[in-house]
């Protein structure tokens, strides 16, 4: 994984608000202020930096069909409503990179960190999660401040 700096941790269990998406990936930003707005509405306790699911590769899913998640860490369990769904993230083996540089470059990260994990002899266990410091910043991939990805050795 040259020039890909990465870190594996734990990374704990954790309930969260979360808000599915279908769609170019940018759009994420647009479902991830929804799902803020809309915890607030409700006086639901905000617990952590909020992230995203990207489930899809968007070099081999056509654009209309990618799926992501908005998800923001919460306190204590809540009512879910309509599309606003309570969720347990468990805990699980992550391994960890930054994005450096643009946003629309984010392939130049996401690439080598996946392919570097994979040829290391890892399995990629669901989504990767890109992290943000504010439901406001979320833009889509390669915006946020850290990319997990959970992993297994084979």
């Amino acid at each position: 994984m040259a020039g890909t700096e990465v870190k594996f941790r734990t990374a704990p269990k954790m309930l969260v608000a979360s808000l599915e998406r279908r769609g170019d990936y940018v759009g994420i930003g647009d479902t991830m202020r929804a799902l803020k707005k809309w915890i607030d509405s409700k006086g639901i306790e905000q617990a952590g930096y909020p992230f995203c699911l990207f489930f899809d590769n968007p070099l081999e899913t056509p654009q209309a069909q990618l799926r992501s998640e908005a998800c923001i860490p919460v306190g204590k369990p809540f009512q879910p409503e309509g599309d606003y769904k309570m969720t347990e993230i468990g805990q699980v083996e992550v391994a960890e990179t930054r994005h450096e540089g643009h946003p629309d470059d984010f392939a130049s990260t996401y690439g080598p960190f996946l392919e570097g994990l994979l040829s290391q002899g890892y399995r990629l266990l669901g989504p990767a999660r890109e992290y943000f410091m504010s439901a406001s910043e979320v833009r889509g991939p390669g915006t946020g401040f850290l990319i997990q990805q959970p992993v297994a050795k084979k």
